[in-house]
């Protein structure tokens, strides 16, 4: 390796002065790169303020009407640009079940139900919204009259199309 002089250091410190925001500049545009890519790059759930975290990428809140986790469902789907037409289901203790595969990486989908339960002996609903790998998920059983409900997340059934005979 080649040792510079004491001039020619003094010179190479000199030019690196000339421009003191180089370095700033060059951050700057790394880290406005960075932000933007991530953007892109974490397609989770973009607009989630209403509800409360619980491992990264799944949300929860609990809703003391059926009218209002109607309105927080509706407006989560609208919220993070889902096209689709929600279903309830008025009668059942599943009020509403559906799963988006990501647009962007299908080996991940959005998962969304909401539930009729109690919490801390209050009656209501609750609302829960995953982000997780697209692949066979048992969440629980939910009873309701004498029958039991596996609510189950399977990409098998997910992707299936109707046959034409």
């Amino acid at each position: 390796m080649k040792r510079l002089s004491y001039a020619a250091r003094c010179h190479n410190a000199h030019k690196a002065q000339e421009n003191p925001h180089g370095t700033f500049v060059v951050c700057f545009l790394f880290l406005l790169i960075f932000f933007l890519s991530a953007k892109v790059a974490n397609a989770q759930w973009s607009v989630m303020q209403k509800y409360d975290e619980f491992g990264k990428g799944n949300f929860y809140l609990f809703a003391t009407s059926q009218k209002d986790a109607k309105r927080i469902i509706l407006e989560t789907i609208n919220d993070n640009q889902f096209k689709i037409e929600a279903n309830f289901n008025k009668e059942s203790h599943i009020l509403f079940n559906t799963a988006f595969v990501d647009p962007l990486n299908s080996e991940y989908v959005y998962i969304v139900h909401c539930i009729r339960g109690n919490q801390q002996g209050i009656p209501g609903y609750h609302v829960l919204c995953y982000y997780m790998e697209n692949r066979y998920r048992y969440f629980y059983d939910i009873t309701e009259n004498d029958s039991r409900i596996s609510l189950i997340h399977d990409p098998a059934i997910l992707n299936v199309k109707p046959s034409k005979k």
